[in-house]
């Protein structure tokens, strides 16, 4: 007898998978609130939120001289109008965030269920409950989790057979909008078209029109000026006044060498575990036309495979192919791995678990060199334990009394660095990690092979998933856990109160408070220098004043004007020393220290300055 038949024959109650589903849609509901209050604001998210109220109060257009748009408009509208009826600050800006988190998550697993069955979706809400970091992404208020939740919806509503033709009307709708949120997505609608063309023939034009009219309408709105957003497109001929031609240098520009964009790359693997590892996998093990299930699920499954790798592609040129932001490539991947696990959900029913010895020693050799990766990615983890430990003095390859650490042997034998190091010992250690999880695997196929329709190297493949998904929290390390024990969001707000009772309504404020201009949100009325929201990466060095801001950019000769004409200045702590000379006591007068700082990090209390 089968000896897993007994699993087989289980009559499990048809809500059960449901019901697992469920558990996971709260586990990541309660994670993400936790992130929402504990999780330091950044830049973007200041960015997203301070420019929304803004536009949405109609004190600047989106694209006006002085404020930079360099996102879609409906990256910066939402999240204003949400604070305009909610309330402007932190608080709503990450509750909203948490809202499209949770519907992304909701929205996957809608799609999973139709085209992967129960226990396929379930496993897909899974995949984001179990993923600290991510969840994390999600939870601030910034585009990630906006995308996320356009995407899944659209997918939703368009994937699989007999879709009504409003799903088909309501799919397109959202597929636009995705690209007016943030305009990387701009691949998604066409491929969309062509697939619902292809799989729901001519009922898809309400879809194309769809899509088309709310990309139209949004670009009339703000035309010309919106075109400044396409620069990137190649073999498009943008007008004179759309393309920032006032010269300057920008100051940021970080050396990064190739260590370092591996590091990025074995980061993203790391904390996309399932989207990344699945794509691949799903591409070795792509069966001929006659192995699918169905047609319906070949074109779903080209049409995911073509989204994902494509989007990519051209997210991996933008982070790890450049200088500016290596190390953006985890959270850009978060806008469209949804679509990379629904790939997996859509196709591991049709995979060719019988592969060719080439294609399982190719499986093998690419996971154990991800194993490796994973495990160098998370040195800044596991680096110092490892070269901690006790090693056995040696000489002439005799065993001398006594130990040494393995830091010791590293250092004097090789002279390598501490961060060096510890990057070696980590990706060794994943790279044995990764051949005893393959010899273990190896000793359980052969005792349940008969059973099985597998080839070690497919059912190897498996073991790492079903590993990788349930120790995914600690695959997550460090990476995963709170920023903070308090309450960022309960502190903005206190610092919020604490500059309403000093600085009056129409008083003009220059900004040095740090990354997140979040703490504006709380000061209505206030004129500030919108060039400054986008702190030092906004900053070129000379050029011309007036293009620099006709482009929401600054330099030094506008800083210099700014400093002479302020009112108030608020300045992070941490960045007080760079200040004081200028801060001459007969010239200005100090209040009050914020109670709290912006985060639980050192220096990032507020000091507030007033000119005489």
């Amino acid at each position: 007898m089968n000896r897993f038949a007994i699993f087989h024959k289980q009559n499990w109650p048809v809500w059960t998978a449901d019901a697992v589903a469920l558990v996971g849609l709260v586990l990541y509901f309660i994670q993400s609130m936790v992130f929402a209050h504990t999780t330091v604001s950044n830049l973007d998210e200041g960015a997203y939120l301070l420019k929304g109220l803004l536009f949405a109060t109609g004190e600047y257009r989106p694209f006006d001289p002085g404020i930079s748009t360099n996102k879609a408009p409906l990256a910066f509208l939402i999240p204003g109008y949400v604070q305009l009826i909610f309330g402007p600050g932190l608080r709503t800006g990450r509750y909203l965030a948490v809202f499209f988190g949770v519907m992304a998550v909701l929205g996957t697993w809608v799609a999973a269920r139709r085209i992967g069955g129960k226990w396929l979706a379930a496993g897909a809400v899974w995949v984001f409950a179990s993923s600290p970091v991510i969840i994390k992404i999600y939870s601030g208020g910034a585009t990630q989790g906006t995308i996320a939740c356009l995407l899944a919806w659209s997918l939703a509503l368009s994937l699989g057979e007999k879709r009504p033709l409003w799903q088909l009307i309501l799919s397109g709708f959202l597929a636009g909008l995705t690209m007016l949120v943030r305009q990387n997505m701009l691949p998604f609608l066409p491929l969309l078209v062509l697939y619902a063309f292809w799989q729901h023939g001519w009922k898809s034009i309400g879809l194309f029109l769809s899509g088309l009219t709310v990309v139209a309408v949004v670009h009339i709105m703000y035309w010309p000026e919106i075109l400044q957003l396409w620069y990137w497109v190649p073999l498009i001929q943008l007008p004179a006044q759309t393309v920032y031609s006032g010269g300057g240098t920008i100051i940021w520009r970080p050396e990064i060498h190739l260590d370092s964009r591996m590091l990025s790359i074995f980061q993203a693997v790391r904390f996309h575990f399932i989207a990344l590892v699945g794509s691949i996998i799903s591409l070795l093990l792509w069966p001929k036309l006659s192995g699918w299930k169905s047609r319906a699920d070949f074109r779903a499954s080209l049409f995911l495979l073509f989204l994902f790798w494509g989007l990519l592609y051209m997210h991996a040129m933008a982070s790890i192919g450049q200088d500016y932001c290596v190390f953006c490539f985890t959270p850009y991947i978060a806008f469209f791995n949804v679509a990379g696990i629904l790939l997996m959900v859509v196709s591991i029913k049709s995979w060719n678990w019988r592969p060719s010895i080439a294609v399982q020693t190719l499986l093998i050799i690419i996971l154990l060199v991800i194993i490796a990766g994973v495990g160098f990615s998370a040195f800044e983890d596991i680096g110092n334990p490892l070269l901690n430990l006790p090693a056995p003095r040696m000489r002439d390859l005799r065993i001398l009394p006594g130990f040494v650490t393995w830091w010791e042997i590293l250092s004097n034998r090789f002279h390598l660095s501490r961060n060096s190091a510890m990057r070696y010992a980590s990706a060794a250690f994943g790279f044995v990690v990764g051949v005893l999880i393959m010899l273990m695997g190896y000793m359980i196929w052969r005792l349940v092979r008969r059973d099985l329709p597998a080839k070690f190297g497919t059912f190897f493949a498996s073991m790492v998933f079903v590993l990788a998904l349930v120790i995914s929290p600690v695959l997550h390390g460090s990476m995963g856990a709170k920023d903070c024990a308090s309450d960022v969001i309960l502190a903005n707000e206190q610092i919020g109160d604490h500059l309403k009772g000093i600085i009056p309504q129409g008083s003009l404020v220059y900004w040095d408070g740090g990354l997140s201009a979040a703490p504006f949100l709380y000061l209505p009325g206030v004129r500030i220098f919108p060039p400054q929201i986008n702190s030092a990466y906004s900053f070129l060095s000379n050029g011309n004043t007036a293009e620099l801001f006709r482009f929401g950019l600054w330099n030094e000769e506008m800083d210099a004007e700014w400093k002479a004409t302020a009112d108030f200045f608020i300045i992070e702590d941490g960045r007080y020393d760079a200040w004081m000379e200028f801060f001459n006591p007969q010239q200005f007068d100090e209040f009050a220290r914020s109670p709290v700082g912006t985060s639980c990090l050192e220096g990032s209390s507020l000091r507030i300055f007033r000119r005489k």
